[in-house]
Parts: C-alpha cells; sequence; structure tokens
C-alpha cells in the first residue's frame, strides 16, 4: 500500500512539473518527483539534493521531510530520521506514515507509552489502521502479555492475510512461542501478495535462517540484491549470510563486486576491511585499507579507520601520524578536530596527561559541543576520581544524542562513583533499554541489587543476561554466587554443570565447586574438590590457599601447617607455602617464625603484598618504627603500586612526625589513584592540624569538598566539617561535624569538634554539652587539652 501511494505521488508530481509553467509549486514537484526516484534507484546524494531545494522554495513541506527521514534512515543515521520523522508530524500532527516510523523507533528503544501515544494519534483518524494495531500487539507482547499478543495477532492476521506488518508480527509470536510450522506458510502468503516489497522479503529472509532453511534464504536474498542493485545493504546483507555460513571467499568476492559497482565510496572499502580483519587478519584489513586509501586519498574515514587498527595492533607511532596528517591535512574541519581527540587519547594512554589536556581544550575552545572531546574529557575524569566533572561532560554530550547507550553506561558509572544511587540506576536503566547487549550495564544493576538485598531482582537479570549469551563463563559465575547466597543448592550445582560445559577452567570449576560445599558445611567434598584443582595447578595460590583455610575453618591449624610444610619440602621455593605458614605462626602467636616467614616470602614473590605488610605489623609491634619503615620502603621498590603498603607508610611517618614526607606519600598515592578517599582523609588531617596555612587548607578542601556525597561515613564527614572551622565557615562546620555526630555520636574526637564548632557560632549550651562528652570519654585523643580548656571558659 505505502509503494502504491508513493507512485500515485510521483505520477501527480510530475503530470505537474510538465503540465506547469514553472512557478513555485510546479518546480518543488519537480524536484520531489526527482528525490523519490532518486531514491528508489539508490542515489542518496543527489535525493538529499533534490529535497534540499524542495525545502528552498517551501520550508514546510511535511513530505519533503518525510523522504529526507527515509533517506537518512536508509543511510543508519538513526538521529537525523527520528528528528525529520518529528518534524513532519509538527508540521502535519496526523501524518500516518510518520507516526507509524517514530512508533517503530519508540518501539526499538521500548519507549512503549510513546509507541501507544503515536498509534493512537493513526487509530484516531484510521480506525483500524494494520500498522496501528500491529504495533499495539508488539507492545503488548513486549510488556510480557506474549499469550494475549498471539491471539491479537491471529486475529488481526485472519482479517489482513497478507498485510506486510501483520504477517511479520505473527511470524516473530510464532517463532518466540516455539511454533516454527507455523511461520514460513504465513510469511509465504504475504510475500506472493506483495512482491515489490523489499522490507517484507528481507523478514521472509531473516525468519528462514532462524528456520535453518538456508537454501531458501539465499534465494531471497538473492532476489533482493537484484531487486535494489544500487543499494549496499543489500549486497552486505547478502555478505554478513555467507560470512555466518563461513564461506568467506564468496562473502569477499561480493564485498569486492560492491567497490567494483562503486569505487568512489569510501564506506565499500572499510566493509571489506572489516572483514578480512576478523576472517584473514589484521594484515589482509591492512592492506583493504591502503587500496581504499590509494583509491580515495581525501577520504579522512578511511584513514581513521587504518590508524585504528594500527592501535589495536599496538603499533601507535603508526596511528599517531596517521592522526597528525589528518589534523593538518584538514585544517578547520571536523575530520582535524577529530583527529586531535583521538591524539589527546593517545597522549592519555602514554601517560602525558598535561598533553592530553591541552588538546582537548584546544578541541572544545573551537567546538564546545564536540562529543568526541567531551566524551574523552569525561572518560578520563571517570579514570581520575572527577565523578562530578565526568556527570557533567556525560550530560552534555547526552543531551545532542540520547539515544547513546554505551555513554548512557557512563553517565551511570560516574553516579556511581558519587554515591547517586537512584541517578545511576535511571542511567543505567536506559542503557540497556537502549542496548540490551550491554553486559556491563546489567552487571551495574545487578551490583545495585545485590547492595540493597534484592537478591531475586539480580538473579532475574543474570539469568536475563544469559539468555543473550548462554555460555559466557563470567556471567554464569555471577549467577552462581547469587545462587549460592540463596542458598539454592540445587540451582547452584546446575548453574555449575553449565559453566563447566561451557568450557570452564577444570581447576576453576573445581574451585567454584568446592566453596559450594564450603558454604553447605560439607567439609569432605570441599576439600575433594580443591584437592583436585590442587593437582592440577600445585603451584598457583587459589587451590592451595583454599585448603589452607578450609583447614582453618575446621580448626585444622595443625594440619593447615603440616600441608604447607609438605608443599615446601617438595617445592622448596613454592612463592605461597612460607607466606601461608607465616600467618598460621602469627595466628599462633610465634612472632619469630611468622617473621621469617614473612622474610622468606618476601624473597619468593617481592610483588606478593600481604608479606610485606605483616612484616611491618610485628615491627610497630615490637615498637621498631624504623624497621617498619624500612621494610614499607623495600615494599614498595618491589610493589611501587601498592596503595596499602605506601598508606601505612604514610601514617608511619605521621606517627614519628615526619609529616612532610607523610605529606609526599598521601600526595604520591593520590596522583595514582585520586578515588584513594582514605588517603585523601587523612592528608587533609594533617595538613589541617599540623599545617593550618592558607595553602594547605585550601589543599585541604578540596581534598574533602565531595566526602559529603561520595563518602558519607562519620569521619570522613567530621574531617570536611573541622576543614571548614578551620576556615571560618562556622554554618558549614556545623552542618557536617553534626552529620557526623549523628552517625558516630560517642566518638571524643568528633564530640570535641562539635563543641568548638558550637563555641564559635556561640551556642554556648550546645558547645558545653558536646565538650563534656568529648572530655568524659575514657579513651585519650589529640585536642584533649584543648576541649578541658574550653570547657573551663563555659563553666566560668
Amino acid at each position: 500500500m505505502r509503494l502504491h501511494m508513493r507512485s500515485i505521488i510521483l505520477a501527480l508530481s510530475v503530470l505537474l512539473a510538465v503540465g506547469g509553467c514553472g512557478g513555485p509549486e510546479e518546480r518543488k514537484a519537480g524536484y520531489l518527483a526527482k528525490a523519490q526516484g532518486f531514491i528508489q534507484d539508490g542515489n542518496f546524494p543527489k535525493a538529499r539534493v533534490a529535497l534540499r531545494n524542495v525545502l528552498k522554495i517551501d520550508p514546510k513541506d511535511a513530505e519533503a521531510y518525510y523522504f529526507f527521514a527515509e533517506v537518512e534512515e536508509k543511510e543508519k543515521n538513526w538521529k537525523n530520521a527520528f528528528a525529520n520523522y518529528q518534524r513532519v508530524i509538527e508540521l502535519v500532527p496526523d501524518h500516518e506514515r510518520a507516526l507509524i516510523k517514530l512508533a517503530k523507533f519508540y518501539l526499538e528503544a521500548r519507549a512503549t507509552d510513546k509507541v501507544l501515544e503515536m498509534t493512537e494519534k493513526v487509530s484516531a483518524k484510521t480506525p483500524g489502521h494494520v500498522g496501528a494495531e500491529t504495533l499495539k500487539i508488539a507492545v503488548q507482547a513486549l510488556k510480557g502479555d506474549r499469550d494475549g499478543a498471539l491471539v491479537a495477532a491471529e486475529a488481526l492476521g485472519d482479517k489482513h492475510p497478507t498485510d506486510p506488518d501483520a504477517a511479520t508480527l505473527l511470524a516473530t509470536l510464532y517463532l518466540a512461542q516455539g511454533r516454527p510450522n507455523r511461520v514460513e506458510p504465513v510469511m509465504q502468503r504475504a510475500v506472493e501478495a506483495n512482491p515489490a516489497n523489499l522490507e517484507l522479503m528481507d523478514s521472509f529472509a531473516s525468519a528462514l535462517m532462524r528456520l535453518e532453511q538456508y537454501d531458501r534464504a539465499e534465494e531471497v536474498l538473492k532476489k533482493l540484491v537484484e531487486a535494489d542493485p544500487k543499494v549496499l545493504d543489500r549486497r552486505l546483507r547478502l555478505a554478513g549470510f555467507y560470512d555466518e555460513r563461513r564461506r568467506y571467499d564468496q562473502a569477499e568476492a561480493l564485498l569486492r563486486e560492491v567497490i567494483r559497482l562503486d569505487p568512489d565510496n569510501e564506506q565499500r572499502y572499510l566493509h571489506l576491511a572489516k572483514f578480512q580483519v576478523g576472517r584473514r587478519g589484521a594484515s589482509e584489513g591492512e592492506a583493504a585499507l591502503l587500496e581504499g586509501r590509494r583509491a580515495l586519498p581525501r577520504s579522512s574515514m578511511i584513514r581513521f579507520a587504518l590508524a585504528e587498527l594500527h592501535e589495536v595492533n599496538r603499533q601507535s607511532d603508526k596511528a599517531r601520524a596517521i592522526y597528525e596528517e589528518v589534523r593538518d591535512d584538514f585544517r578547520g574541519k571536523p575530520a582535524a578536530l577529530e583527529a586531535k581527540v583521538k591524539l589527546a587519547a593517545l597522549d592519555w594512554s602514554a601517560g602525558k596527561q598535561e598533553e592530553a589536556d591541552k588538546q582537548i581544550a584546544d578541541v572544545l575552545k573551537e567546538n564546545p559541543r564536540s562529543s568526541e572531546a567531551l566524551l574523552l574529557r569525561g572518560r578520563i575524569a571517570l579514570q581520575r576520581g572527577s565523578g562530578k566533572d565526568a556527570i557533567q561532560d556525560f550530560r552534555t554530550v547526552l543531551k545532542d544524542q540520547p539515544e547513546l547507550a554505551e555513554v548512557q553506561a557512563l553517565l551511570g558509572r560516574a553516579y556511581l562513583s558519587t554515591s547517586e544511587t537512584m541517578l545511576a540506576r535511571e542511567s543505567l536503566e536506559k542503557a540497556v533499554a537502549l542496548n540490551p547487549r550491554l553486559a556491563d550495564a546489567h552487571m551495574a544493576l545487578v551490583a545495585l541489587d545485590t547492595s540493597a538485598g534484592k537478591f531475586k531482582e539480580a538473579r532475574s537479570r543474570v539469568e536475563g543476561l544469559l539468555k543473550l549469551d548462554a555460555d559466557n563463563l563470567q556471567t554464569l559465575s555471577v549467577l552462581l554466587k547469587l545462587q549460592a547466597a540463596e542458598q539454592d543448592w540445587a540451582a547452584t550445582e546446575q548453574t555449575l554443570a553449565r559453566a563447566r560445559a561451557a568450557g570452564a577452567d577444570r581447576a576453576a570449576a573445581d574451585l567454584a565447586e568446592g566453596r559450594l560445599h564450603q558454604a553447605r558445611k560439607e567439609w569432605a567434598q570441599a576439600g575433594a574438590a580443591f584437592e583436585r584443582a590442587f593437582t592440577r595447578h600445585p603451584d598457583a595460590p587459589e587451590p592451595l590457599i583454599a585448603l589452607v583455610q578450609l583447614d582453618l575453618q575446621q580448626g585444622n591449624t595443625l594440619e593447615a601447617k603440616r600441608r604447607l610444610e609438605q608443599v615446601l619440602a617438595r617445592n622448596p621455593t613454592h612463592l605461597y607455602a612460607a607466606g601461608l605458614l607465616g600467618e598460621i605462626a602469627l595466628v599462633g602467636g610465634d612472632q619469630a617464625s611468622a617473621e621469617r616467614r614473612f622474610l622468606e616470602a618476601t624473597q619468593r614473590k617481592p610483588d606478593w603484598v600481604q608479606p610485606w605488610l605483616h612484616l611491618t605489623t610485628l615491627k610497630l609491634a615490637q615498637k621498631k618504627s624504623d624497621e617498619a619503615r624500612a621494610v614499607l620502603e623495600n615494599g614498595l621498590k618491589a610493589v611501587p603500586k601498592s596503595e596499602e603498603l605506601r598508606l601505612l607508610l604514610a601514617t608511619t611517618l605521621t606517627e614519628t612526625g615526619q609529616i612532610d614526607r607523610a605529606i609526599e606519600e598521601y600526595e604520591t598515592l593520590l596522583r595514582a589513584n585520586p578515588r584513594a578517599l582514605l588517603a585523601a582523609n587523612n592528608l587533609a588531617s594533617l595538613l589541617v592540624d599540623r599545617k593550618g596555612d592558607p595553602k594547605s587548607l585550601e589543599r585541604a578542601l578540596v581534598l574533602t569538598r565531595d566526602f559529603e556525597t561520595a563518602a558519607p561515613n562519620a569521619f570522613f564527614l567530621d574531617t570536611l566539617g573541622w576543614v571548614h572551622y578551620k576556615m571560618g565557615n562556622s554554618g558549614q562546620a556545623l552542618h557536617f561535624i553534626r552529620q557526623a555526630a549523628a552517625k558516630a555520636p560517642d566518638h571524643p574526637v568528633v564530640n570535641y569538634h562539635l563543641g568548638l564548632a558550637y563555641f564559635r557560632a556561640g551556642q554556648t549550651a550546645e558547645a558545653r554539652t558536646y565538650l563534656q562528652k568529648a572530655v568524659g570519654s575514657p579513651n585519650p585523643f589529640p585536642g584533649l587539652e584543648d576541649a578541658k580548656s574550653v570547657l573551663a571558659q563555659l563553666q566560668g
């Protein structure tokens, strides 16, 4: 019906153009007719020119916008297509075809309310409109009522047995309900009645592939190519079919034929290169791109693809050279700005943070809404722990492109970093609605559900994700943990069997099985599973640690010790046994043996942090602070990125009065991880209490300003309030320290700080109350004498 109506419009337009006198309406009709012809021929650039001419004559021509939207849709420019369909209904609110198109977009995005809104407008104008009815039934199925949707679809199919939309819907529901024998007759009848409907033929090919009737599916795909010879997607669809069937030579031949038909189309070289990389290897893909570059030397897109391939192959120097070429060859054009963003990303990856920041700033100065630059800056902010800055950048990108599922997921992560869980959930839900295959977003939602105690909801999400990828070992592992948390042992056994069948490492599967038995206190079965894992990997830490922990859990300390000594007797250089023996000796109070074993462990595996920490703890317990510091410094030479070691070193330096060195260690830690909140808290306290100069106070405020949202625990809030107190901000000081006291009402330091804040604010009764609580604590604290002095003033 839609093609027939277009033919009528085309014929009328031509008649008007021929019979008119060359006025605006006649010229507009002529351009519109040309545009439709170009669309049918697949010549979209010329169609665009003709449509722009229509809109120059009449900027409010709804049909021109409609055909513009179709061109964008055929070229997969979804955002522009959607915007143009919206423009059509702004001009003609009851434009049926545009309303149906928009409804389909909303259906794809799972925005069911908007689907129904669009379809109701169509039904109000044309009761019983088949396209509208199919979309309403699709919403019914999407909301979970598949049985009711199937009944409605069958009734619609009986009434309109050859309608393309009704047939496609019914076939889709039959497939979903596991009734494949009903699919082909429904689709065949509709195809025979609508031989010129290429969308229907495409759907028929998909259905045949689902039915594993590959020979017939190939015939239909070939007919589509014959019927639409100038449209790239038809040949790409057939090439993809050959690729899936592992008929790689036929796929490649078809992709090369596509290039011969239109050698000036850069997209065709890109499709060939993608295929070659995936099936022949990176060198073949590079050859295809170099071929494209020689044919189209001014194509920035081919150059970007070549540079990105070099990045994937870790040839960053080659990638950088290409990006620099694009930057220089396309000055003043969008491609140059995009190249600058790519160079900034390379700089960031290479640790050149200042260069990366400068390049991004240059791009945003020239184009403040560059989505590539904003997205990169947001990602960098997220890595640096600047959640609020990341949120601002991601939201700016989404204002222009709300359909970007990956950016919605990034925004969700940014909200999580600032502890705004409600907003995080909202963004992550949008992300998975836009792209149900975004596993990371699903897993973030699973973590949110789990932390909220919603295990059933979390489990349901994971099971839904497994429907998309049944053999994903990471997802199966998460499901296993959720089932174990609910103590659903029958389900855990089934999932474990699925993981083994999916190819899980046998030792990893044995470890998982052992942990399940351990949770059920089935000690013998747990031990047997851990022993199997240990036999397969006798030098790996996990099985040995699991066995030792199982012994200790049952109170078998001697058995754990005997096991480890046997391991060392068999392999005196075992990387972990000595350290584990040290932990057993430490628990038993044998400090000398523990120290000897920990020293052995640091020599055998210097990058294992735990023995260094244990040695330090021993030295501190023995009041040997210089030796403890030396252990930590040696540990950091072996494991320079260890936050635990550096944090303990800074703490030790503080306790021995080496404040400047402690500050230096905290700053080093925070440069590597700006989200190290405990380090930020400790450093802020040092700067306030041991320095106190204006520069130090400003730095302390920067360190703590996000504590209210990012780390709302009592002691971080107290530090934030204390910083404000020292800076003379009495109101802010009271605001935060009161929150801290509500969470830790008996902590003497918090009460001391709150008492002083009230005293400065002139609220003497409250000051007296909290200072009395602080002074009355049995535990001494820094500031005790000051608290007594102020309390004496208050008591006169």
